[in-house]
């Protein structure tokens, strides 16, 4: 209260006598005072969309009592979404989701950014992918489904997040390590490509936890294998794609980037409230049971991460000759 007495003084005298008006700046540890706006360039039901949802229970807690909204917006691999969030002021109030797809996609096709365009955050967590298929598939085992489309080549077709996305590549990867060839079919988001499988649209598709894990729960959907190095501790009973036979290892990482013009002491107070919403129990426990792993980094780790990814991808793009931007 004093200091605001003393602050409307100093005001009221400036406006008295013509003295020039002090600037007072805003404490960061203010911030936010409306509600973050998470954009997901992807659908709902999809890893991301679930993943901020699940921060966004608890966001409120550590955020002075403003909530995080989801944005969805689905369509081209992240590309429309992105494009639409560069559109927005870099204050802090509007984020960004990113992973490994949108990084695959900066290459595979030509776009108006690039994964090291923006200013990391903080880095969330990691989830390996695994394929799925109907309860009621005659894929019983990988071997059958691997058997099938060796003596059918090109008559499965197996769904994925989106062209260019993480679920291709990773569907492209696994491809060629089987030596089979599959018809891809792109759905909006990983969460659209597990109901596409769920209805009879696809054979097989290849998704990321916790994608679909609901379906599995409920007898609906099948996990046939994790292209994990080691068996994940909640689908102790489904092998890793090298136990069945096919050596392919493939992840994802998730976190939050914003614009590169955001101030640093916004992206630290942004990275503060996501790094308590990571450790808060709640979390912990639903990431726990959908198969997410946590796997923190702060803003420098993660951005020297994203480089990394940025440089092994576009070698994997350029090798296997994926997409237009480099043919």
């Amino acid at each position: 209260m004093k200091r605001l007495f003393v602050l409307g003084a100093v005001f009221l005298l400036a406006a008295t006598f013509g003295f020039a008006t002090p600037t007072v700046e805003k404490d960061p540890m203010d911030f936010p005072e409306r509600p973050v706006t998470c954009y997901v360039p992807w659908g709902v039901g999809g890893g991301s969309d679930i993943v901020f949802r699940t921060l966004g229970e608890v966001f409120m807690k550590y955020s002075g009592n403003q909530p995080q909204l989801v944005k969805n917006i689905p369509g081209a691999a992240g590309v429309v979404g992105i494009t639409e969030y560069l559109t927005e002021k870099p204050d802090g109030y509007n984020v960004l989701t990113w992973n490994g797809a949108q990084t695959i996609k900066t290459h595979v096709s030509k776009v108006d950014y690039s994964a090291l365009d923006f200013k990391p955050v903080i880095k969330l967590i990691s989830n390996y992918t695994y394929i799925l298929v109907q309860d009621s598939s005659p894929f019983k085992t990988l071997k059958d489904f691997v058997d099938y489309a060796k003596s059918h080549p090109g008559e499965v077709t197996m769904g994925h997040a989106g062209t260019g996305g993480g679920g291709h590549l990773a569907s492209i990867l696994f491809c060629k390590a089987a030596g089979i060839e599959v018809n891809f079919v792109p759905f909006g988001g990983g969460g659209p490509a597990a109901q596409g499988l769920l209805s009879g649209q696809t054979m097989v598709s290849m998704n990321i936890p916790p994608e679909g894990l609901t379906n599995i729960e409920a007898g609906q959907l099948r996990a046939l294998a994790t292209m994990s190095p080691e068996r994940l501790a909640q689908l102790p009973d489904v092998p890793t794609t090298r136990e069945a036979g096919v050596d392919a290892i493939y992840f994802q990482s998730r976190g939050v980037v914003v614009h590169k013009e955001t101030p640093d002491e916004i992206v630290q107070r942004l990275h503060d409230i996501y790094k308590q919403c990571l450790e808060d129990p709640i979390v912990q426990k639903k990431y726990y049971d959908m198969i997410i792993s946590v796997t923190y980094a702060g803003p420098e780790e993660y951005g020297k991460e994203i480089a990394e990814e940025d440089k092994m991808f576009e070698q994997i793009i350029k090798e296997n000759k994926i997409g237009d931007r480099y043919n």
